[in-house]
């Protein structure tokens, strides 16, 4: 998986140029001086890629079957649309009639039933289902949702797809493919030599340089070691699981904030989501032109779980002037469960995979610096938005890996007519850099800090690096 350097190289590359305000302090370590700047430069930057003749030809192979005959009517999906409260216990019977159902629903709409097996893989899950089913005379709902997920959610390696009854029913929705960044709180270091390369990541120091840290991503921290060499000395470590940042109750409906921070010298615009009200969403997405002048910038996506990243689009074709895009290839599994979702659905059309682009990363330049926090809960189009703030040539990405919810998308939810269980799945599939499946892993930070404290950290960095001024009319000047 490409880790997103590209943001954190250029963003110290000018960092010189423009620190004219403080003198940066000497021996604090790799980067502390400016050759250290120079020569972190040099090791993190990668070259883009575009896609090869061979990958593009490869997508075809996911998207099968070409054509098939839609076996629902717009009118059918529409009543399978419509949420019902799910019963607390059904008939065998009626219960095999909804595992029928949603069989069926996977095979003929989700974009990922062809890509973790097609039938070969999913028909004999549905018939061990069904014969659980035959021997009983009736099942609890809850029962029923527990024997659909327990046998799906090994297979379905998307974060998107969810099978649950009620939302009132708190439901563990653990996978077991999912990755969290471990770390060694308050262990700096400025010599990697000897430590294997997997655990060495960038971080910002207590002084605010840039410097090396413990951490890695993994399903698990038994596996990890409790010991390590770290510059001749034996030392023992205790592993933390990154912190991620929640999003409370009284901000759900909050689209954004703007503040500011270090004597009002640093500003900071949260999005919270990229979807609710559509005129709070123009208003966040408008923003992108408030900062034009600001030398420096902090877009915190920590807890961002999505919605519409057309608004991401948005708000950086106001910030940068251009739309930039990320190096993917999408397509659209076009059922009935897709067109649905269009003011008009194409109803004579057979059914068919839409090959809707094969992208190359189109960067963007910017002589302003853009710091993104992320976090384990910035996903779906957050986590879009993340990327697409990456490619600027001043940006450095802050935190620790995000969720890696981002490869089936366009989803919607269906409800099972006996039981009112809900499927939650996509029609639309993405491929980004490789072929591939990043869920669970999502994208990885240029610089690894806990994310409760990155937005410290990142105040740190400015300081030391001579980011922020000492002038009183900042905001004034540089935030409209």
């Amino acid at each position: 998986m490409k880790r997103i350097f590209f943001g954190l190289v250029s963003l110290l590359f000018l960092t010189f140029a423009a620190c004219g305000a403080k003198e940066i302090p000497q021996n604090t370590g790799p980067y502390g001086g400016s050759d250290g700047l120079d020569l972190f430069l040099k090791e993190v930057q990668p070259d883009a890629e575009d896609w090869t003749t061979e990958e593009r030809r490869e997508i075809k192979t996911y998207l099968q079957p070409e054509t098939f005959e839609h076996v629902f009517t717009l009118e059918e999906i529409q009543e399978l649309k419509e949420e019902r409260k799910s019963v607390r216990s059904l008939s065998a019977e009626q219960a095999a009639e909804d595992v029928t159902l949603a069989f069926q629903l996977l095979s003929y709409g989700y974009s990922g039933y062809d890509y973790f097996g097609g039938d070969e893989v999913f028909l004999p899950i549905r018939d061990s289902i069904l014969d659980k089913l035959s021997s009983m005379d009736k099942i609890k709902t809850s029962e029923l949702r527990s024997l659909l997920w327990d046998n799906l959610s090994p297979v379905i390696i998307d974060m998107h797809f969810l099978i649950k009854t009620s939302s009132l029913i708190p439901y563990n929705f653990k996978r077991e493919y999912a990755q969290h960044t471990y770390y060694v709180p308050d262990l700096y270091f400025d010599d990697p030599t000897g430590i294997d390369s997997q655990y060495v990541k960038h971080t910002i120091g207590p002084e605010g340089a840039i410097t090396y840290c413990l951490a890695t991503v993994c399903k698990s921290p038994d596996d990890l070691p409790n010991k390590l060499t770290i510059e001749g000395k034996e030392r023992s470590l205790k592993w933390k699981m990154a912190q991620y940042v929640s999003i409370f109750p009284d901000q759900k409906e909050v689209v954004y904030s703007q503040t500011t921070v270090a004597a009002e010298q640093l500003p900071v615009l949260r999005n919270y989501t990229l979807i609710g009200d559509q005129e709070k969403l123009d208003a966040f997405a408008a923003t992108g032109a408030s900062y034009l002048k600001a030398p420096q910038l902090v877009v915190d996506l920590r807890g961002n779980s999505g919605g519409y990243d057309t608004y991401a689009y948005t708000w950086l074709k106001n910030y940068s002037f251009i739309t930039p895009e990320t190096k993917r290839m999408f397509a659209h599994k076009r059922s009935n469960l897709h067109y649905i979702r269009y003011t008009e659905p194409d109803t004579d059309s057979t059914g068919d995979w839409e090959l809707a682009a094969i992208m190359n990363e189109v960067r963007w330049l910017k002589d302003k610096y853009l710091f993104v926090l992320v976090d384990n809960n910035t996903a779906s189009a957050g986590e879009a938005f993340a990327r697409l703030l990456s490619l600027g040539n001043h940006v450095v990405l802050v935190g620790c890996n995000t969720k890696g919810c981002s490869a089936f998308g366009n989803v919607a939810s269906y409800y099972l007519p006996n039981s009112g269980i809900e499927l939650y799945f996509g029609s639309s599939l993405a491929f980004h850099d490789t072929f591939e499946n990043t869920e669970g892993i999502g994208i990885f930070p240029d610089l690894w800090v806990n994310p409760r404290d990155s937005l410290d950290a990142v105040v740190r960095m400015c300081k030391y690096y001579g980011l922020i001024e000492n002038k009183s009319d900042f905001k004034d000047r540089f935030i409209k």
